[in-house]
This record gives structure tokens, C-alpha cells and sequence, in this order.
């Protein structure tokens, strides 16, 4: 008698896993979860090598990890980026992964909405503002000059996937000019959009306010560094939503001290949380969230409804809907068998 497929998560965000375990439990399978978020390599692999079927969040399977784990078939990540996951050591031992890419994508395009407007009308001098005038007993305004509205300003949004194309909707309606840059976007998505690719260079210097949207990729790991920022506007503003590794964050702090582009907000960052040291930690110009863009409750429920209904397509022999290294099919060492 074979036995039952099993099924393990490395680390979890949610306060519970009692949907995970009921739904996967009624389809035969074996499931357990773990707290394993910064655990050694020879952790992971001890642990989690007799699994079939991986679902991770944070946790970093390396190339070392990858060559241990001798019983997995398929990887999910729990969510959109998948940069700690060493994708070319999968597609080496047969291991196909995933991602969830469009759980979250309403709450990121929010997040990054929601920073554009906050770091663009400066509340986090509004607020030291209205601190100083509740002392002085009158207003005292002088800090927060000049201040622009947002109509007739340009937007410019690099990537324009899933997030970016939410943003780019529910921007349209301020009356900014929009500006996208991304290349890998076909013509027919383009139409669809109704936007032309602007080169990257052309976008970082004609935009007042620049959002990002790429994954991070052997491309575009500190892409956004002083090459770019001095292109930009000095009164220009920098929203970060994506994969902190795309940004040169040395960079953007000394851009910022100097007065040559007026603010950023950064949802995300190298190392999660960042050390005491981080560079943009207080600064005046620079409004820092906890890495919350992905979270709504509408959002979480997604996101574990979406994992479920991929790992029953793992339990029938399908894979799951968003490979990341598609090459893993062409590989002899395929362990999963598709049906």
C-alpha cells in the first residue's frame, strides 16, 4: 500500500492553519507546518526532505537546500517574489516551483497608491508640523514648503504585471500623465492597457513620482541606483513595492541628503526586518511600512485559497498554475509524473 503524499510548510505569516489542514487532510494527504523561517540549510533538509510537496514563505532554499531535499516535486511560494528560492538548482534536481501571483496583487497596488499619496503631500512632516503648532499655540507651516498637487504631474510605473496594471487603473482617474516602462509587455497587452513602453531612462526623467513594479532578477537586482536617481527631478518622489534587492539603498539615502530627489516610500527591503543601521531610518523625507503591502484580510484569504487549490492539483498529477522555472518540464529528472 503506497503511502500518503505529504505535505509540509517551512514557515507561515497566518495566525492559524486549521483551513490547510482540514481541506488537505479530507484529500488523503499528510500535512504538517513548521516555524523553520531562518533555519540552517541542514535544518530545512532534515526536516523537510521527505516531503513531496513544499509550500514556503520566507524561508531561503538555496542550492544546498535544493540538492537535499531528495523527495520533493514542487515548491509554492506563499506569495509573489520567489528570489529566496534558488530556481536554477530546482530546475537541476527536477523540482518545479511556483508562485501565487495574484493573491495580493489589489493590496500591494494599494500600498503603493497609498505611499505615492503619503510621501507626494509629505505627511511625515505634516504630522511633526501639527506636533509644533499643538506646542506653539498657532500654525507654523514653514517645513512644508513647496508642496505640488498631483494633477498635471507625471507617473511614471516601472513594471506593469499585475500590480502595476492596478495601478496604473486606479491612478487614471487623478489626472496625472502616466508614464510605463516595460519592456517584456506584448503588443497586444500594450493595446489592451492602452499605453506605449517608455525606455527607462525617459521615465525616471520625466516623472515626478516613479513606482516600482519588477521582481528581482539577475536584471534588475540594484537596478534603481545613482545612474538613475540622477536623472530624476529634484523635487521628484520614489515609491518602492516590489523586492528591496532592486533597489541600491546607499544610493537612494545619499540622493536624498543631498537634496537631488525630494522623498521616497519603501515597503520592502534587503534583509527583513532591516538592522538598527538601515540607511533610510530617520530621514524626514522617507516614509518606511512593515512590509504589510500584501496583507488585507480579503488578501489572506486568498492567498490560502489559491495555495490549496494548487496543492490539489499536485495531489492529482497536475502542476501548479505559475511555474517559475518552466524549463523543469524539459528536464529528464522530473520527479513529478503529470497526468
Amino acid at each position: 500500500m503506497s503511502r500518503k503524499p505529504i505535505i509540509k510548510i517551512t514557515d507561515y505569516i497566518e495566525r492559524e492553519l486549521e483551513y490547510e489542514e482540514r481541506e488537505l487532510m479530507k484529500l488523503g494527504a499528510d500535512f504538517s507546518s513548521f516555524q523553520m523561517k531562518t533555519a540552517a540549510p541542514a535544518e530545512l533538509i532534515r526536516e523537510f526532505r521527505d516531503a513531496d510537496f513544499l509550500v514556503v514563505n520566507m524561508a531561503r532554499i538555496t542550492a544546498e537546500v535544493m540538492a537535499g531535499l531528495d523527495n520533493v516535486k514542487v515548491i509554492i511560494r506563499h506569495g509573489i517574489g520567489y528570489d529566496n528560492l534558488s530556481l536554477p538548482a530546482a530546475t537541476e534536481h527536477g523540482i518545479i516551483c511556483a508562485n501565487e501571483p495574484t493573491a495580493s496583487s489589489e493590496d500591494v497596488a494599494d500600498q503603493a497608491i497609498t505611499l505615492i499619496f503619503a510621501v507626494w503631500r509629505k505627511l511625515f512632516i505634516q504630522r511633526e508640523i501639527f506636533d509644533d503648532s499643538v506646542a506653539q499655540h498657532k500654525w507654523v507651516f514653514n517645513r512644508i514648503y513647496p508642496m505640488y498637487r498631483l494633477g498635471g504631474k507625471t507617473l511614471g510605473i516601472i513594471g506593469c504585471g499585475n500590480i502595476g496594471s492596478i495601478v496604473l487603473r486606479k491612478m487614471r482617474s487623478i489626472g496625472m500623465r502616466i508614464l510605463v516602462s516595460d519592456p517584456y509587455l506584448s503588443k497586444e497587452r500594450l493595446a489592451e492597457l492602452g499605453i506605449a513602453h517608455t525606455p527607462l531612462e525617459t521615465v525616471m526623467g520625466e516623472s515626478d513620482i516613479v513606482t516600482i513594479h519588477v521582481p528581482v532578477t539577475d536584471e534588475t537586482r540594484g537596478m534603481f541606483n545613482e545612474r538613475l536617481f540622477s536623472l530624476m527631478k529634484p523635487h521628484a518622489v520614489m515609491v518602492n513595492t516590489a523586492r528591496g534587492p532592486v533597489m541600491n539603498v546607499p544610493d537612494l539615502a545619499r540622493v536624498m541628503r543631498e537634496k537631488r530627489i525630494a522623498g521616497a516610500g519603501v515597503d520592502v527591503y534587503d534583509f527583513e526586518p532591516p538592522a538598527p543601521d538601515y540607511e533610510l531610518l530617520n530621514m524626514d523625507n522617507v516614509i518606511l511600512t512593515p512590509h504589510l503591502a500584501w496583507y488585507s484580510e480579503e488578501g489572506g484569504w486568498d492567498i490560502r485559497v489559491v495555495i490549496v487549490e494548487d496543492l490539489k492539483r499536485c495531489l492529482e498529477g497536475k502542476p501548479p498554475k505559475s511555474v517559475v522555472n518552466p524549463d523543469v518540464f524539459k528536464s529528464p529528472k522530473l520527479r513529478m509524473k503529470i497526468k
